[in-house]
C-alpha cells in the first residue's frame, strides 16, 4: 500500500515551525546560560578574608599604580607610603615616601589619609597624597593635597623636598571629620573627599556652604596647570562658572566621607559617609555629568542624617529646632542614600566605604557587588544595583576583622583591605574572599 502524500500546505507549515522551534530552543538555552553566569544575589553571598601581611601600624588607605608592577601603595597614618607586593606577601622595609615631619596626627582622625598614583603611571609617574598638615594657627590640621613627580615609575624612594602643594582647606578648629580619600576617575580627574569641619552637628555649617570645600567631594584636573594653579577646573563641574561657589566642588552635603570609590565598570561613585549617632549611610550616584543635577549631588548633611531630618539637639524630637532654617533649604534637591544602617541597640559605630568587585577569581558569583564594613564590629555588607537605580543590600554577609579603615583593589581587580592598630586592631593587610552562603 502506498503512503498518503503530505499536502503542500502542511509541508510549508512544518518548514516554518521547525526553525522557530530551533530559535526558541537556542534562546531558552542562552537565557539559562546567562542566568547561570549572573552573579549571586547578595542574599546568597558570603565574604571572608585572609591575612597577607601584619604591620602593627595604623594603616589608613590603599593605592594601586597601573604600571603592571602588581604593587599596592599602603598608607601608614603616621605619614609614610609603604610598598606591598601581594604575590610574595612582602612589605618593603624602606618607605616609598616619608612625610612624618609634615603630618599632624593629633587626635584620632588626623594623619596621612590618602594616596593616588596618576593614570598611566608608567608614563606619568606622579604620586598624589592627602594629609592633615602639621603647623600653627590656620595651618594646623589643614586638609592638604600634594603631588610628587617621580623620576620613573619604579623609583624606590621619593624625596619629601620635592613636594608641591596642590590644594588646601583650612581645618584647624577640630581634629575630627577630615575625609581625606583620594582617587582618579575614568575621566582622568582627581576626586578628593573632605569632612565638614568636625565637632558635632556641623557647627561651621560647612557641608551646605558652597564657599568652602568642607563636607564636599572635590573634582579637579591635576594633570594640567591653569591660571597659576597646579590644577584646572573641569568645565563640566557644576559650579565651574559660578561667582558664589567654589568651582572645585563636585558634590556636597557630606559629614565625613572617609572612604569612597569609583567603579569604572559603570562610571559611578560609592560614598561611605560616617554618621553622627543615628545613621551610617552609603551614597551611590553616576559620575556622568549628564545624570547630575544642575547644582551637583547634594546628600543633605547637616539637614539630614541618612534619610531623616537631623534635629539639633537630638533631644529636640519634634520640638522646634532654632537652626533648622539655616541647615535645611526648602528648595534644595537632596539625594537619598541607597543604603543606611542604624546605630541604636548594636555595637556598630562607623561605616567604612568599600569597593565594587571587578576581579576574575570570584567573577561568577560576585561581579559588580559592592562590599563595605562597619569599623567597630567588622560586620560586612554587600550591595548590588538592580534595574532603574534600585539597590539590593544584605548587611550580614559575613564578619571581617574589626577596625577596617580602607578597601582597595589590585591590578587584577581583587579586593584588599587594611586594619587600624588601635582598640584591638592589628594593623594588617587582608585579602577579601567570596563564597556562596551555606544554608542555615
Amino acid at each position: 500500500m502506498s503512503a498518503t502524500p503530505v499536502p503542500l500546505v502542511r509541508k510549508l507549515r512544518i518548514a516554518l515551525v521547525l526553525p522557530l522551534l530551533l530559535v526558541a530552543t537556542l534562546a531558552t538555552t542562552a537565557a539559562a546560560q546567562a542566568e547561570r553566569n549572573r552573579p549571586l544575589p547578595v542574599s546568597e553571598l558570603q565574604v571572608g578574608s585572609e591575612v597577607v601581611a601584619t604591620t602593627g601600624l595604623r594603616l589608613s588607605a590603599i593605592g594601586t599604580p597601573d604600571d603592571g608592577s602588581g604593587r599596592l601603595f599602603v598608607v601608614d597614618k603616621a605619614g609614610r607610603i609603604l610598598v606591598f607586593h601581594p604575590e610574595t606577601g612582602v612589605l618593603d622595609p624602606q618607605p616609598l615616601l616619608d612625610l612624618t615631619s609634615r603630618v599632624s596626627t593629633a587626635g584620632n582622625e588626623r594623619g596621612l589619609l590618602g594616596v593616588a598614583p596618576s593614570p598611566d603611571f608608567e608614563r606619568t609617574h606622579t604620586l598624589f597624597v592627602s594629609y592633615t598638615a602639621l603647623g600653627t594657627g590656620v595651618e594646623n590640621g589643614a586638609l592638604t593635597v600634594s603631588r610628587f613627580v617621580l623620576d620613573s615609575a619604579d623609583q624606590a624612594v621619593v624625596d619629601p623636598s620635592t613636594e608641591e602643594r596642590v590644594l588646601r582647606q583650612q581645618h584647624n578648629l577640630n581634629s575630627n571629620h577630615n575625609g581625606g580619600d583620594l582617587t582618579f576617575g575614568p575621566d582622568g580627574y582627581l576626586y578628593w573627599s573632605t569632612g565638614d569641619g568636625g565637632s558635632a552637628d556641623d557647627p561651621l555649617y560647612g557641608a551646605q556652604n558652597l564657599s568652602t570645600l568642607l563636607g564636599k567631594i572635590v573634582r579637579i584636573d591635576v594633570m594640567r596647570e591653569c591660571d597659576g594653579r597646579l590644577y584646572c577646573i573641569p568645565k563640566d563641574n557644576p559650579f565651574a562658572r559660578s561667582s558664589i561657589a567654589r568651582p572645585e566642588i563636585w558634590a556636597w552635603g557630606l559629614r565625613n566621607p572617609w572612604r569612597f570609590s569609583i567603579d569604572a565598570g559603570d562610571e559611578s561613585i560609592w560614598i561611605g559617609d560616617v554618621g553622627q549617632n543615628r545613621w551610617e549611610e552609603i551614597n551611590h550616584v553616576s559620575i556622568d555629568d549628564d545624570d547630575q543635577p544642575r547644582d551637583g549631588w547634594n546628600f543633605g548633611w547637616s539637614c539630614r542624617e541618612g534619610a531623616d531630618i537631623h534635629r539639633v539637639p537630638e533631644s529636640a524630637g519634634e520640638a522646634p529646632d532654632p537652626f533648622i532654617d539655616i541647615r535645611c533649604n526648602p528648595r534644595a534637591e537632596y539625594t537619598d542614600p541607597v543604603f543606611s544602617y542604624g546605630l541604636s541597640g548594636n555595637d556598630r559605630c562607623a561605616v567604612m566605604g568599600g569597593v565594587v568587585y571587578r576581579g576574575e577569581e570570584f567573577e561568577d558569583i560576585a561581579d559588580g557587588t559592592y562590599v563595605a564594613a562597619d569599623y567597630c564590629t567588622g560586620q560586612a555588607f554587600a550591595i548590588q544595583e538592580q534595574r532603574r537605580g534600585r539597590h539590593a543590600a544584605n548587611d550580614a554577609v559575613g564578619m571581617l576583622p574589626p577596625r577596617i579603615t580602607s578597601f582597595g583593589v589590585d591590578d587584577d581587580g581583587e579586593v584588599y583591605f587594611v586594619t587600624d592598630a588601635v582598640a584591638g586592631g592589628t594593623g594588617q593587610i587582608h585579602r577579601l574572599t567570596f563564597a556562596e552562603a551555606t544554608a542555615p
